[in-house]
């Protein structure tokens, strides 16, 4: 089965973070996909500071070019309306962007691999996973 890395998971891939890295080199580069989503956002922090373009910003290009990148169409729509109606009945909600990355991940049979799991307990079917739990490390674009 494959994985979703969500955007905090990307950047710390980027920044070198152990524990992603190891888990990474378990994986056949096909396994690994990242939402459109999760691309716009970590190139959107990168954006935001000059200084992390300029160190990361190169390996984060050359990282999407590596893996699977998934738009966000029909089926991942259709998902995320199933999900978000789901939710509205438990009278539970996911923000937009995590909505578009549990769909997309359900749509697609992937692992969401995020630092925030606690965030997706409410989405039944999904399979996630935390690389950075043991870490300690912050994910942030900052540096």
């Amino acid at each position: 089965m494959g994985v979703l890395l969500d955007a905090a998971t990307l950047v710390a891939a980027v920044k070198g973070r152990l524990p992603v890295v190891l888990a990474l080199a378990q994986l056949k580069p096909g396994d690994v996909c990242v939402s459109i989503v999760g691309q716009v956002q970590a190139e959107t922090g990168l954006r935001l500071q000059p200084r992390a373009v300029a160190r990361y910003g190169d390996l984060l290009k050359q990282l999407l070019a590596t893996v699977r990148v998934i738009e966000f169409g029909s089926v991942e729509a259709q998902h995320a309306s199933q999900l978000a109606g789901y939710l509205a009945q438990q009278q539970e909600s996911l923000g937009g962007f995590e909505l578009i990355q549990a769909a997309t991940a359900l749509a697609h049979g992937l692992t969401l691999v995020t630092e925030q799991p606690n965030r997706y307990l409410s989405v039944p079917g999904l399979d996630v996973d935390n690389w950075l739990r043991s870490s300690g490390a912050a994910a942030s674009i900052n540096g």
